[in-house]
This record gives C-alpha cells, structure tokens and sequence, in this order.
C-alpha cells in the first residue's frame, strides 16, 4: 500500500511540473501550439493514471493472496475446534438442563415446609458448592410477616445470629421488587448497607437471593463463599437465581397444599376443627394414649334451646352466638387441646393426656365463662341467658375405644340437658 500511494505522488508531481512549463513557455509560442500541447499532456496522463490505477489494484490483490490464505486457515481451523467441541458443550448443557428439570420436579414435590427447606438448603450447597448457607423466614411467634429471621443456617455457630433479623422495609431488599434475582453483596452500594447487613458480610455472606412465591418476598437466602474460596461467576450467580426461582415456586406450592389442608379439616364459620378432623385425631390420641399408658379426655357439649334463640332472632343472630362460643371455647384451651365444631350447635373439646378431673374441672369453667358472657339478645332464652350443658368422659376410665368414649360422652351431655341443662355431667362407669 505505502508503495502504490508513493507513486502517485510522482506521477502527481511530474503532471505539476509539465504545468509550470505550460505556463512558462506560452509567452514564447504560438497558442495553438501551446493547445495542443495541452491536449496531449492531458491525454497521456489521463491514460498513465487508468493504467496505474489497474496495475495498483493487481499488485494490491497479489500481495493480500498470502494474507488471505493465512486468515483462511486460521478461520477453518476455528470452525474445526467449533466442530469438535461444540458436541461436548451441548451434551452439557443437555446435561444442565436435565439436572435443573429434576431439581424443579423434586423440590416442586415437597409439600411439608420444614422439610422443603431443608432440602432447599442442601441443595443450595450442593450445585453452587459453598460451606455455608442461611434461610431467612418470618417468624409465628413474632407475628410481623415483613420481618425474616434466620431459621436454617449452615456452617455458622449456632449463637452467632440470635436475634438477628432482616426487615423487608430495608433498602437492599428492595432491589428485589418482584423479580427472583441474585444479588451480589460486593456490587451494592455501601451507603445502602447498615450494621446487620454489615454483620453477615464480615461473617461470609457473598450473595442473597429472595424468596417470591407470588410476587411478594417471603424469605431471603444468603450463602457464602466457595469451597475453593474463588469468586462466583457470573454464570453461578444466574444459576442461583434460577434456584431461588425453583425455590419460590416450590414454597408457593407448599403455602397453597398447607391452606387447603387447614381449610379441609377447619369449620368454616368458628374456624374450629370440623368433624373429620375429629374423627381422625380422635383415633391418633387414643391409640397414642395406650401405648404410653396415658389418659384423654373428652367434653362433648352444646347451647340450650338454641333452636328457640335461632329461630326467635334469625339465623344471623344464631351465627354470631356460635361464634362467640368458639372464641370463648379456644382462650381457654392449652396448646396440645383440640376444640371442634361437632355439627350445629354442638361442640368438643379433646384433652390429651387430661384425666378425668382434668376435664371435669375444664368443663366446668367452660360453662360458667359461657353463662357469665352477655350474648346479644340472650334474654329471649328460657333462663334469660345462653348456657351449655356438657357431658364428660375420660379414657380409659370410661371407654376402651374412640368409638366407645364418644358415646360415654354424648351420654353424660344428654343427662345434663336431662337434669334441667346448665350444667356438666361426667359417664358413669356403671353405665359402659
């Protein structure tokens, strides 16, 4: 290239210098000499510069021949290392794709929730190859559904985060909006980070990713460093979201089998148990109560004339006074006590490992919280008041059976309707 361009600056400057001559030289010749002097300088030149122009382009062309044929080589010896290794990738990514397939079915088919997250957990430490691991969820006892503790943790002492917590309020977490996205700890801004957030970075933490079942942040996963203590990639950081998106749907799917679960086994107007629910755990506790040689108790009760306050105020009136039996009915309860809504107006209580003064003694103070608390309109009642009467039965004093205690039960709350209502009546062992 330097050569062709050389050369046309000679030619450039001889057509110049046959010019300064043409200029020079007029005033001593004839113009019609000068003209056609002038006419085939112009010629030549015109056909000296055509003719370089061809040989410029044909010597261009020979000397890029080697260059091509090099640039050629090295192209087909990409496309060769493409062919041989391109097999390989896809057997990969073909391999990827089917372990993220089973991941998703696997977690997707865990509904109990300890045991999701639990399982979450390991598999967190498993594809992303890490030594430490915390799951971050809002706490019952707490009651602040915006508020996440951390309930599972890897790898860290077990007093290191008491007490500690994350807010959904908190700015970092607002990066997440809706979308299931790793974030890395090392990319935010500081002035974003507070003491807490400051805590898990210098314990560790690299990476966290939220937990979104239904475009709202229900939980936080924050891992640590690497086993081989390198940096994530940022493929790793992509399979980690994709992982907390498997994570999040697999939650969603556990809150929905949990809350159609509670709704199939809870009454739904007192939002006690419902009847088959009773059944079930009826069985469960006495089975239980004979293996460790334990005793249950069970009141059975119902309102008095309730047929009269339904039908003298309207079934309204007669639904909001089931209700407040069922409110008053679960503030006196303990923990490991079952209430239940029978059917209708009817109602059960079973008292795990209760003896029969146990329930006796609960019944009691059932009745008389119930008398003592002013229905609306309860003075269109027989007595001027909305009372219970309650029958007891315990095993297994009274009964060898689920089947049997029930009826023991049912028996001693007919007696007390028998004996004028208001008031508990416990199965007498004659009567089994």
């Amino acid at each position: 290239m330097k050569r062709r361009y050389s050369s046309l600056w000679i030619i450039t400057g001889f057509l110049a210098l046959e010019l300064l001559i043409f200029f020079g030289i007029h005033y001593f010749l004839d113009f019609s000499i000068v003209y056609n002097l002038v006419i085939s300088l112009a010629v030549d030149h015109i056909a000296l510069l055509l003719g370089w122009k061809r040989l410029s382009r044909w010597l261009s062309q020979k000397e890029t021949v080697p260059q091509r044929r090099v640039t050629d080589k090295i192209e087909t010896d990409r496309i060769d290392d493409e062919v041989k290794t391109t097999p390989k990738k896809l057997q990969k990514q073909i391999y990827d794709l089917h372990n993220l397939f089973e991941i998703s079915i696997n977690l997707t088919s865990i509904l109990d929730p300890v045991k999701l997250i639990q399982s979450s957990m390991l598999l967190i430490i498993g594809q992303l190859r890490i030594d430490q691991v915390i799951i971050f969820l809002p706490s019952r006892k707490a009651g602040n559904p915006n508020v996440f503790y951390p309930v599972y943790s890897k790898g860290f002492s077990k007093d290191l985060w008491k007490g500690f917590y994350l807010s959904l309020k908190d700015p970092v977490l607002d990066m997440f909006g809706e979308k299931v996205l790793a974030l890395d700890l090392s990319s935010i801004e500081q002035k974003l980070f507070n003491e807490r957030w400051h805590k898990l970075i210098n314990n560790g933490i690299k990476m966290i990713a939220p937990i979104i079942p239904r475009k709202m942040v229900k939980g936080v996963i924050a891992v640590g460093q690497k086993i081989n203590k390198e940096p994530f990639s940022q493929s790793e950081q992509e399979l980690f979201s994709l992982l907390a998106h498997f994570i999040s749907v697999a939650v969603a799917n556990s809150i929905l089998y949990q809350k159609m679960e509670r709704i199939s086994i809870t009454d739904g107007m007192t939002e006690l148990y419902n009847y088959r629910y009773f059944k079930r755990r009826l069985d469960y506790e006495v089975v239980r109560a004979s293996r460790y040689n334990h005793c249950l108790s069970l009141v059975l009760f119902d309102v008095d004339y309730f047929k009269n306050y339904n039908d003298t105020l309207g079934h309204p009136a007669g639904d909001a006074a089931l209700k407040k039996v069922a409110m008053i009915l679960r503030s006196m309860i303990r923990k490991s006590d079952i209430p239940v809504r029978y059917g209708g107006e009817e109602f059960c209580v079973i008292l795990p490992e209760g003896t029969t003064e146990t329930g006796l003694v609960f019944a009691e103070r059932l009745r008389k919280q119930i008398e003592a608390y002013r229905f609306e309109r309860e003075e269109v009642q027989p007595g001027g008041t909305l009372t219970v009467s309650l029958g007891v039965a315990s095993f297994p004093k009274h009964a060898d059976s689920a089947q049997q205690l029930v009826k023991e039960a049912d028996a001693a709350l007919y007696r007390a309707k028998g004996l004028g209502r208001n008031r508990t009546c416990l199965a007498s062992e004659k009567d089994k």
